[in-house]
């Protein structure tokens, strides 16, 4: 029974890291919005992270909504938001940013990342022109790491050491940065998802150490 628990939530949770990286990519990327719709469809399935159902019920809700828009509505956000604001962008989707404040890529932490993907066994994929401190690749990577453990143990460490020494750091502030500026509410739902769950993972790796038992 234990470990049939532990499988849900593992798996609950790769489809809220899943879900987090798609609504984060461009939506220029007609794969990407094809893999979020279904993936949007799986969320009503979720029995394991109860404290996070009235932000997945808005995130659902407002994407159903926004895909409901005319998709240059939706591009013109998505470009205010991650690529082009004037004078700059108010969130830069970079941890750098949020690590030291300084609007440049490829800062102080990025070399324990890369060991991370190394470790992993991954390469960055061809044709994905964003860095992979980018917040929908760091999401996309820990989605990878979360659904690996299930069936690799030294995915488990991994999953922790990528969590707290990266998205842990950038992830609330950024969330709440998002959600003051997005004009769309599936920006903002997106922001509101992605603090929440954040608070749930550092309880979790707060009460449980995977580390420690690797």
């Amino acid at each position: 029974m234990l470990r049939l628990i532990h499988d849900i939530l593992f798996k609950e949770r790769g489809l809220i890291y899943r879900v987090l990286s798609l609504a984060l990519y461009t939506p220029l990327d007609q794969e990407a919005q094809e893999e979020l719709r279904l993936a949007v469809g799986q969320l009503s399935s979720i029995t394991s992270l109860q404290n996070l159902k009235d932000a997945v019920n808005g995130f659902r809700n407002s994407w159903l909504e926004a895909w409901n828009m005319p998709r240059e509505k939706l591009l013109e956000e998505y470009t205010r938001l991650f690529t082009n604001d004037y004078p700059e962008l108010k969130c830069p989707p970079y941890e750098t940013f949020w690590v030291t404040g300084e609007r440049v890529i490829y800062g102080p932490t990025i070399k324990d990342l890369e060991e991370i993907y190394k470790t992993a066994g991954l390469e960055p994929q061809p044709g994905v022109k964003l860095p992979i401190e980018h917040v929908a690749l760091q999401l996309e990577l820990m989605h990878y790491l979360v659904s690996s453990s299930l069936t690799q143990e030294q995915f488990l460490c991994l999953q922790e050491k990528m969590f707290q020494n990266h998205i842990q750091l950038w992830g609330k502030p950024y969330a709440e940065c998002l959600e003051r500026t997005a004009r769309l509410n599936c920006y903002k739902a997106t922001a509101l998802l992605l603090r929440d769950f954040i608070n749930l993972e550092e309880t979790l790796f707060k009460n449980h150490s995977f580390c420690e038992e690797a």
